[in-house]
């Protein structure tokens, strides 16, 4: 995260187990962002001359590391597409259908409804609201941590 003009906390990536974050640093003399866990964590450092080593000498993981960063940048164009979106409940239209799985397009949340609510742009209140409107119009339902789209 960073903080935006104004102080707010702006978050840029949120990581889960298992992925690399800051890994645009690899080239930068000073990072622009800050890392805070929000849960008990284990973290691994990698030096970037240790990593820029790797990728030199195997050319299957430096393969791998590509397609990692391919993923990762389609995702975060999603996110800034999403957080271009006008309205709550197209922005979560947009994260079902963009992020969803199977014909449903479920999408399962992690953490809580407010961290939802930060990473699609709202304040937590207009997210429940929005829930609950879109589920009582019978176009999202909400199961146990996930939501999905009715057809």
């Amino acid at each position: 995260m960073r903080r935006g003009r104004d102080g707010e906390e702006i978050v840029l990536h949120q990581a889960r187990a298992g992925e690399f974050f800051a890994e645009a640093s690899i080239d930068s003399a000073r990072y622009h962002c800050d890392a805070v866990a929000m849960e008990k964590t284990n973290v691994l450092k990698v030096s970037a001359a240790s990593l820029t080593d790797l990728i030199k000498a195997d050319p299957d993981f430096a393969r791998q590391w590509v397609s990692l960063l391919a993923r990762q940048l389609r995702t975060v164009r999603s996110r800034v597409e999403r957080l271009s979106l006008k309205s709550a409940k197209e922005r979560i239209r947009h994260l079902l259908i963009s992020d969803g799985l199977g014909p449903h397009c479920e999408v399962k949340i992690n953490g809580t409804l407010k961290d939802l609510a930060r990473d699609l742009g709202l304040n937590h209140e207009t997210l429940y609201r929005t829930l609950a409107t879109m589920e009582r119009a019978g176009q999202i339902e909400r199961r146990r941590g996930a939501l999905r789209l009715v057809r």
